[in-house]
C-alpha cells in the first residue's frame, strides 16, 4: 500500500487456520473422518510434508477423491461444531483486528467452514461484532467463484480489496479475482510452499498485518 490510509480498503479473512488455531483439530477431525470416506490418515511424521503441498497436492497425498471432498466437509463441519468454543484464536490476532478496525478498515471472513461454527466462536471470543460480513463456500475449491460474488454483491471494488488466508488456494482465489492477497505463515501451508503462490504480502506473525497496512 502506498499514500494515505484508505478507510475504504476491504480486508477479507479466510478463517481456520488464519484467524483461528484449529490446524491440530483439523487434522484430528480428518483422521477420524479417514476411515468412514476410506482416505489416508495424516501420520505424524506426514505433517511437515503435507504443509509444504498445494492443497490439490494434500488431497491426492491423503488419495482423497475429490467427489467425495463435499461429503467430508459436510462432515467435518458437523464435527468441529462442539469444539469451536475451545478453539484458540491464532497469536495476537485479536488485538490485531480492533486496530484495524479502530483505524476504518471494513473486516470480513470468506471460510470453507460454515457460518453457525464460524459466529459460535467469534461471539465466544468477543470479536463478532469486529466484522461487517461472514461468508462461505461449500466447495473445497470453490473459493474463487465465491469471492468473485462476493466482491460483486457487495459492490467492492477490486482495487479497494485484499483476502488473507494460510493455504495456496486462498492465495490463487485472489489471484483469480485480481485482489491483493496476503498469505499468512501460521496456518496449513508452510511459508516454502506459500512463497511459490506469490502472494502480493506475506505475514510472518499477525503485527505485520499493521506495517502492510500501515497502521500505527
Amino acid at each position: 500500500m502506498s499514500g494515505t490510509l484508505n478507510t475504504m480498503m476491504n480486508i477479507i479473512f479466510d478463517f481456520d487456520g488464519t484467524l483461528v488455531d484449529s490446524f491440530d483439530e483439523a487434522v484430528s477431525i480428518f483422521n477420524l473422518l479417514a476411515d468412514k470416506f476410506h482416505f489416508k490418515k495424516a501420520e505424524r511424521d506426514e505433517i511437515a510434508i503435507l504443509k509444504d503441498l498445494t492443497s490439490l497436492e494434500a488431497i491426492k497425498h491423503l488419495q482423497l477423491p475429490v467427489y467425495k471432498i463435499p461429503r467430508v466437509l459436510l462432515s467435518a463441519r458437523k464435527l468441529i461444531r462442539d469444539k469451536m468454543p475451545m478453539l484458540l484464536p491464532t497469536a495476537n490476532i485479536k488485538q490485531v483486528l480492533h486496530q484495524l478496525n479502530d483505524s476504518g478498515f471494513t473486516l470480513g471472513i470468506l471460510t470453507s467452514n460454515s457460518i453457525e461454527n464460524v459466529t459460535i466462536w467469534l461471539k465466544q471470543h468477543k470479536i463478532f461484532e469486529l466484522f461487517s460480513f461472514i461468508d462461505n463456500e461449500s466447495s473445497f475449491f470453490g473459493k474463487s467463484g465465491k469471492l468473485k460474488k462476493l466482491l460483486k454483491a457487495r459492490k467492492i471494488a477490486r482495487a479497494d480489496a485484499f483476502y488473507i488466508g494460510d493455504e495456496t488456494r486462498d492465495i490463487d482465489a485472489a489471484k483469480h479475482c485480481k485482489i491483493a492477497s496476503i498469505a499468512v505463515t501460521w496456518g496449513f501451508n508452510s511459508e516454502k510452499i506459500l512463497t511459490q503462490s506469490e502472494p502480493d504480502f506475506l505475514a510472518r506473525k499477525a503485527e505485520d498485518l499493521l506495517e502492510i497496512f500501515r497502521v500505527v
